[in-house]
């Protein structure tokens, strides 16, 4: 046999030796608590000649293993043979179970046992031996008790030397620190305090001196920019002079734009004619081709389709149309909040009543009956372009008197919502058109147009104005100096916000604020 092999057979011999050890008093234990447990059902059910044959296996097995009778299991035999009145038997168990006391070296074990083992003497009427069962019992407590001090006698011992060697630590680690009194150390720490105050106090008063000079220099190069900003203007006016004679002594032919010989300058509004018929769309440019650019349609779905792209300024559209009328057409851009502030003109075939009652179904601006009189139309649309105008006068009447207790009143939810979130948003420097077609779900490009149409102002002059008009209520009021105001009504410096005051009313904010007022054109 080899070595290795040997050596393995031996390892797995000590090792089955020593497990078996191990399992042996486990087992033991076992059976010990599973008789007592049959004992105790024997006794509740009262099968007190059975109780005892388990009795005495138990005794047998307790002296075959060299076991030590427990104050349960002489408790339970003592009341078995009680129950079968057997006098002989109960005194040998009894006697044995003295025995066991007297090997037991626990003190604590010792005591339990003879604690048990006295009331049991005295039950069976045996004084003697109960007299000398106490007397062992009182010696075992008296082991006990001694034993007990003896432990906590050492426990407290430890506990002082561990505290000793902590106290040790702390002091060796003491010594690695600067030791300051407490005196010494409110001293320091209040000298420390003062010197923190005077540097910040230092520091506050560094920062406004700087922040001082910052909007003096602001101011310096907000002026400067007006300056080459009007010079640029002059500069430009005058080559646009200079230009414009050049041209008239050249004697080559220039190209002219058909709107320059004809109509003037390209112009700035649209109109959208949905109407399939293109005899009536040529004749409909002629008559409004000097004043709107014209784009066509020739369905109502094209059309609509142009009216949400392009937000025309007029649409002119015919009541009969492939697939959906005109009043449907007039109807859905009258209702949608995107293209409501679109005029519409109806073109019908119907007469008198019928003509307006169509252009009432549809909530259009104006009807006409065909075949269209050229002046009458004529009329009707400028007469839609001076109320558009009339328009942007009411606005702007409105942002003079926003701020004071002569408000006027606006129906159109637009321009209300648009009103107050540029009025919620005055101080807010950043605060831009895309923050306000954002909150009304439209594309800034959409945005900026329907607001031009409906007050003739773009949103940054529109926020501009209101601001302006905020701050010479708060300067009429004197709820604050200039500088303030003009951080309250959102411009980024004084010195801006004197600029911007002076262009818009043709006065000086300090001369407002000290009592000068405004000119009488703005009151």
């Amino acid at each position: 046999m080899s070595p290795i092999l040997y050596r393995f057979f031996v390892f797995l011999l000590a090792f089955c030796c020593l497990n078996g050890i191990i399992a042996q008093p486990r087992a033991v234990l076992d059976t010990l608590q599973t008789r007592n447990g049959v004992l105790a059902q024997l006794i509740q059910s009262e099968s007190y000649e059975q109780a005892q044959v388990e009795a005495e296996g138990y005794r047998v097995f307790l002296k075959r293993n060299n076991l030590l009778v427990s104050p349960q299991a002489v408790r339970l035999i003592s009341k078995i043979y009680k129950a079968n009145a057997d006098d002989r038997s109960a005194t040998r168990f009894l006697a044995e179970a003295e025995l066991d006391a007297r090997k037991t070296p626990e003190p604590e074990k010792k005591a339990a046992l003879l604690k048990v083992l006295v009331e049991e003497l005295k039950r069976w009427e045996l004084p003697e031996q109960a007299l000398a069962a106490q007397q062992m019992l009182s010696i075992a407590q008296d082991s006990a008790n001694i034993r007990s001090r003896r432990a906590e006698s050492v426990s407290k011992e430890n506990r002082l030397d561990s505290l000793i060697a902590l106290r040790e630590k702390e002091l060796s680690a003491q010594e690695n620190y600067v030791q300051i009194e407490r005196k010494n150390a409110f001293l320091i720490g209040g000298a420390a305090g003062l010197i923190f105050l005077l540097m910040l106090i230092s520091n506050f008063r560094n920062s406004d001196y700087w922040r001082k000079q910052l909007d003096k220099k602001e101011l310096e190069w907000d002026l400067m920019r007006t300056n080459l900003r009007h010079e640029a203007e002059e500069k430009a006016l005058v080559e646009q002079v200079q230009v414009v004679e050049a041209i008239k002594q050249a004697n080559d032919v220039v190209a002219v734009n058909p709107y320059m010989m004809y109509h003037g300058p390209k112009p700035d509004q649209v109109a959208l004619l949905i109407e399939p018929n293109r005899q009536v769309v040529l004749y409909l440019k002629s008559i409004l081709s000097d004043r709107f650019q014209i784009e066509t349609a020739a369905t109502a779905n094209e059309g609509m389709q142009m009216v949400s792209d392009i937000l025309p300024d007029l649409v002119v559209c015919d009541a009969i149309l492939n697939g959906k009328t005109g009043i449907d057409v007039a109807r859905q851009i009258k209702l949608s909040e995107r293209t409501n502030h679109i005029p519409v003109v109806l073109l019908t075939d119907r007469f008198g009543n019928e003509g307006k009652l169509d252009s009432l179904r549809a909530g259009s601006d104006a009807w006409f009956t065909r075949p269209v009189i050229d002046d009458e139309f004529d009329a009707t649309v400028q007469r839609l372009l001076d109320v558009r105008k009339v328009k942007h006068e009411h606005f702007s009447r409105f942002l003079q008197l926003y701020f004071s207790d002569n408000r006027m009143q606006l129906l159109d939810p637009f321009l209300i919502q648009t009103i107050l979130m540029v009025d919620q948003n005055l101080a807010n420097p950043d605060f831009t058109a895309d923050d306000i077609a954002r909150k009304l779900q439209m594309t800034k490009t959409h945005y900026v147009k329907k607001l031009k149409v409906l007050t003739g102002k773009e949103p940054v002059q529109l926020i501009r104005e209101l601001r302006l008009e905020k701050a010479k209520t708060l300067l009429e009021k004197r709820a604050a100096t200039p500088q303030v105001i003009s951080e309250l009504v959102g411009f980024s410096s004084p010195g801006t916000f004197s600029l911007a005051f002076k262009e818009y009313f043709g006065e000086n904010t300090l001369l407002l604020y000290a009592g000068g007022g405004l000119p009488a054109k703005y009151l």
